[in-house]
């Protein structure tokens, strides 16, 4: 009788040990895959698991509309062509440049203005003439005689100017390049507005010693509309050098 502790003998002709019982009470075939591989259910990463159960982002209309503006900006500060200066963004962007059309369309107003204001100015000045034995004209005073040549300094200036925004429509370039272009106009416009000042300031005060001594007639009347038309195209000269000073700054 062997003992359970004791492994069976082994036959000598027969290396192959017997089955053991627990192999002999399973009657059920055993396919190869089946033996090979134990049949479980796969694992699954916890990760995975945690996606499948996290809802999709919702997309609101307004988190879309920010977005399709948070591309535009990105796209007009990569765009180098567009000559939107890098601290306009979004919708400043259109803001400024509807600013810069609209300061692009007033410089030729303010041009063309100066060029009628100071035409006016110095021909009412030159024709105040007056004839008898009481006849005085502008030419004996230096006032008089400086407000004319101001504004006939002023006057070109102005006609040269709008001869070069002609020239710009129809040869497609300016007859002075930039940055040049907007030194010339700042320096221009601020000396002429100074001198205009000036030479309508002291063509009013002389103006207004001969009303105070000899009272109003036709002289004092013509001079006194030569002043004023005068001190119109210092206004449109004062403008026109802030136009200027905002050009220049631009490209700085």
């Amino acid at each position: 009788m062997s003992s359970p502790c004791r492994s069976p003998k082994l036959d000598p002709e027969n290396p192959i040990p017997p089955p053991l019982p627990s192999e002999k009470a399973s009657s059920r075939p055993q396919t190869p895959a089946r033996v090979d591989t134990p049949a479980g259910s796969p694992i699954r990463s916890p990760l995975r698991h945690a996606d499948s159960t996290i809802p999709p982002p919702v997309v609101t209309v307004a988190k879309a509309n920010r977005m399709s503006r948070d591309d535009a900006s990105a796209v007009a500060k990569l765009d180098g062509t567009s000559g939107v200066r890098a601290g306009e963004r979004g919708l400043g962007t259109a803001s400024a440049i509807v600013r810069r059309q609209r300061m692009t369309r007033a410089d030729p107003v303010l041009r063309v203005a100066a060029v009628l204001l100071c035409m006016i100015s110095f021909s009412v000045m030159a024709s105040d003439k007056t004839e008898g034995w009481a006849g005085d004209s502008f030419d004996r005073y230096k006032e008089f005689r400086f407000l004319v040549a101001i504004n006939v300094i002023a006057f070109v200036y102005s006609l040269f100017q709008v001869y070069g925004k002609i020239h710009r429509v129809i040869a497609m370039k300016y007859i002075i390049a930039s940055p040049k272009r907007y030194y010339f106009d700042l320096a221009m416009d601020q000396v002429l507005a100074y001198l205009l000042m000036s030479a309508s300031s002291a063509a009013a005060s002389r103006n207004d010693a001969w009303v105070s001594r000899f009272g109003r007639d036709d002289f004092t009347d013509k001079a006194s509309g030569a002043v004023a038309i005068s001190f119109l195209a210092f206004v449109v000269f004062a403008l026109s050098s802030l136009l200027s000073a905002y050009n220049l700054l631009r490209t700085l």
